[in-house]
């Protein structure tokens, strides 16, 4: 019997022993788990430029020049491209993009490219703002030009040929250009972007001595953007 108390209790400490063993593990499985530090995500690399010589839009071509880390890459022809892959990089090798690349990788920026400016002479009589016939016909055409470029910026410059003098034909250089202001806002267009001046005859068209009476020089000159 004695031997049989002793087996009973050796069991029942085991067993408090396996509870309390057991317990430990709930409260254990029950506490929070310690948050993992987030690792830092190294920098980013820098954003790749890519530039490209894009003829004008009557088709001439102009050319850029790229200078970066002590190497100058020249770009003459249309369409040809060169990349820099960050700030301290020289710029790589030359390369040529056909259209669909250009469409490709430049289309929305194209879309915004505002267009090249464009510009107008308009004649007129001898010591008069009235127009000559063939400016008048070229009203029409001038309007339609603004209005489908949504131009922006428009300046009308009136100018003179040398007869009379400086202060006379800088007079009638403005009125010449608010003539034209006028007509076009006649027809219709929208005048709050557009800026009149007038150089007299300091900016002529031909050379010419004083005195010289020149139909080209009397003009209004119109430059959209």
């Amino acid at each position: 019997m004695t031997a049989c108390r002793g087996y009973k209790s050796l069991r029942l400490r085991v067993s408090l022993a396996a509870i309390v063993l057991s317990l430990a593990f709930f409260f254990a499985g029950c506490r929070q788990p310690q948050p993992v530090p987030i690792p830092v995500a190294p920098p980013l690399p820098a954003t790749q430029n890519l530039i490209v010589l894009l003829p004008n839009e009557d088709g001439t071509v102009g050319e850029i020049s790229i200078s970066n880390s002590g190497v100058t890459r020249e770009l003459t022809e249309p369409y040809a491209g060169v990349r820099v892959d960050s700030p301290d990089a020289p710029p790589g090798t030359p390369f040529k993009l056909d259209q669909n690349e250009i469409q490709r990788v430049l289309g929305n920026a194209l879309d915004l490219m505002p267009s090249a400016e464009v510009s107008f002479n308009l004649y007129f009589l001898s010591n008069s703002a009235a127009l000559d016939e063939p400016s008048q016909a070229l009203l029409p055409e001038i309007f339609e030009t603004i209005k489908s470029r949504r131009a922006t910026d428009i300046e009308v410059i009136g100018h003179t040929d040398t007869t009379g003098n400086g202060a006379s034909n800088l007079e009638l250089g403005l009125k010449r250009a608010q003539a034209v202001a006028d007509i076009l806002r006649s027809m219709g267009m929208n005048t709050d972007n557009m800026s009149v001046s007038s150089h007299g005859d300091t900016d002529l068209l031909i050379q010419t001595p004083r005195g010289v009476s020149e139909p080209r020089n009397r003009r209004v000159e119109i430059i959209v953007r």
